[in-house]
């Protein structure tokens, strides 16, 4: 799997009642356009696995990118607006968070769990920010402690993090980084308990960086997967 030095991320709902028409869109036509763009390496949209309490998002797509992911952007809104993909209005617009960033970290690997892809693992998708003016820290804590740490839990199989960066076409997000996971959907359920054990003790100690009050967390299931242009 080739690693990524951007991605843009889709965070998003369907219109009520537009769940089924709306993925049948996605899976049929947008996933694959998107995969079409030059710089793509993969793409994939996910539904989530759990009503979890405060869930934003039934939703997401997430798109690696290999290249300068405002120019990446630019191309996927020209073809988008050039009336050659079929485009949908099941989407809801006003609860939708599109973002780009750059990679802070390759994709690192556990030692623990064997590797997978595809629809053998899900996506652990994590939203965080940084307490003010505590950015450097926090990330020496993520990504020297805390993404180690994580991947030690058996069923977590590799992570990867990026720096959402703001651009001029899409909405202020309310979060400034991304990690995603990648867990054996087959271990899901024993991982993520254990993961809750172990936060916050000696083994995953949490850092005081870290704004508890700006964090949006959720697995998502792949129900498709594209290779891009660039893959």
């Amino acid at each position: 799997m080739t690693d990524a030095n951007a991605i843009l991320l889709v965070m998003q709902n369907p219109r009520e009642g537009q769940d089924s028409a709306h993925r049948d869109w996605y899976l049929a036509h947008h996933l694959p356009d998107v995969c079409g763009v030059p710089g793509v390496l993969r793409g994939e949209f996910a539904g989530t696995t759990d009503r979890l309490e405060g869930l934003r998002w039934t939703n997401a797509a997430a798109y690696w990118l290999d290249g300068d992911p405002a120019a990446i952007l630019g191309e996927i809104f020209q073809r988008a607006g050039s009336g050659d993909w079929t485009m949908s209005d099941t989407l809801d617009g006003e609860s939708m968070m599109m973002a780009v960033g750059q990679a802070l970290t390759g994709r690192v690997r556990s030692t623990v769990t064997v590797d997978a892809a595809g629809k053998e693992r899900l996506l652990y998708i994590v939203l965080t920010n940084a307490t003010p003016g505590d950015d450097e820290q926090f990330n020496d804590w993520y990504t020297n402690t805390h993404i180690p740490d994580v991947l030690a839990v058996p069923g977590f199989v590799a992570a990867q993090r990026f720096r959402l960066v703001d651009h001029p076409a899409l909405r202020p997000y309310p979060f400034r980084y991304l990690a995603i996971y990648e867990v054996l959907a087959g271990e899901a359920e024993a991982a993520f308990a254990e993961l809750g054990v172990r936060a916050g003790t000696d083994r995953m100690p949490l850092s005081p960086t870290l704004d508890t009050s700006g964090v949006a967390a959720a697995p998502y299931a792949a129900e498709g997967i594209c290779d891009g242009s660039a893959g």
